[in-house]
């Protein structure tokens, strides 16, 4: 999957997602190059398994602090089409 930052940009603008660092309050970020799967498990005492369910997510970090923060890519409407 290729993922457009500047899609990615343009829908976290679009939704108000514009409040700053939740960490250092700087409002400056980057979008990542790459995107990550954040793993489901149904039980939060049971092993982790790596092959289960996943969440694709776009990873937005802080310039400042390096502070990372995940935004779900169907949520966003990326994954459509």
């Amino acid at each position: 999957m290729k993922i457009d930052k500047n899609e990615i940009i343009r829908l976290l603008n679009e939704k108000k997602a514009l409040l700053p660092c939740h960490r250092c309050g700087t409002e400056n970020f980057t979008v990542m190059n790459s995107f990550s799967k954040v793993i489901l498990q149904d039980d939060i005492n049971s092993e982790t398994d790596i092959e289960g369910a996943s969440v694709p997510v776009a990873i937005i970090a802080c310039r400042n602090c390096g502070a990372i923060t995940f935004h779900a890519l169907g949520a966003l409407g990326v994954l459509q089409g």
